[in-house]
């Protein structure tokens, strides 16, 4: 009879110590208003949706991040700083919406970019041509925004 009082009370001791153990599952992270889930990117190029890419490299070195989302053959590629505030240096669309273009800081184009969370806010307009067209320079207007 002692051995199974003894055998119940460690049987009821590990089981009350898993269950103390365990914890409940964690929710799933939901991004604040005006951002992407981390790893997601969703461009418009003159007013056409590029769609959502789930395809996002992120590096940042010093005050530099390195962001490239989709791929060679349709994508972005851009450099923000934040050494005095967030700014774009650089910024090149391939094929999106049909545009291929670039912003390059001092040069042609304009780029503003902010930031929600782990999201980057990136609008403007870059000089390019239009894949319809290529052979005219054109300009596209973009809004990126790309979680990283």
């Amino acid at each position: 009879m002692t051995t199974r009082w003894t055998l119940a009370a460690g049987a009821l001791a590990t089981a009350l110590a898993v269950a103390g153990c365990s914890s409940s599952p964690q929710p799933a992270y939901q991004p604040p208003q005006g951002a992407l889930i981390p790893g997601t990117a969703q461009a418009t190029v003159n007013g056409r949706d590029a769609g959502i890419t789930h395809s996002v490299d992120c590096m940042t070195i010093g005050p530099m991040t390195m962001i490239s989302t989709g791929g060679d053959e349709s994508g972005v590629y851009t450099m923000v700083s934040n050494a005095e505030g967030l700014d774009v240096k650089l910024l090149r669309l391939t094929d999106l919406g049909g545009f291929t273009g670039s912003y390059n800081q001092g040069l042609d184009g304009e780029a503003t970019v902010s930031m929600t969370d782990r999201t980057y806010d990136i609008n403007g307009t870059a000089v390019g041509f239009d894949l319809d067209n290529p052979s005219f320079r054109s300009t596209g207007d973009f809004r990126i925004k790309i979680a990283c």
